[in-house]
């Protein structure tokens, strides 16, 4: 299996460049793009994971708490 990367100043040229990968016949699925959203093109915090990481980790400092008592 081989790896390539891409680095790229915007959405719209990653964007074009996953398109051109596709056309060439590489699966959807073998594809991922990693980006900032630092135009917030994206929204805020639509998946709410950074809430959901907060809780699990209080939730296991104090299941971890409780065991080191014991």
């Amino acid at each position: 299996m081989r790896t390539v990367t891409g680095l790229f100043d915007d959405y719209d040229d990653a964007s074009a460049a996953v398109s051109e990968l596709e056309r060439a016949g590489v699966p959807s699925s073998d594809i991922s793009i990693v980006g900032s959203n630092a135009d917030r093109r994206h929204g805020e915090d639509e998946t709410k994971a950074a809430e959901g990481a907060g809780t699990g980790a209080g939730i296991g400092a104090l299941v971890g708490g409780a065991g080191g008592l014991l």
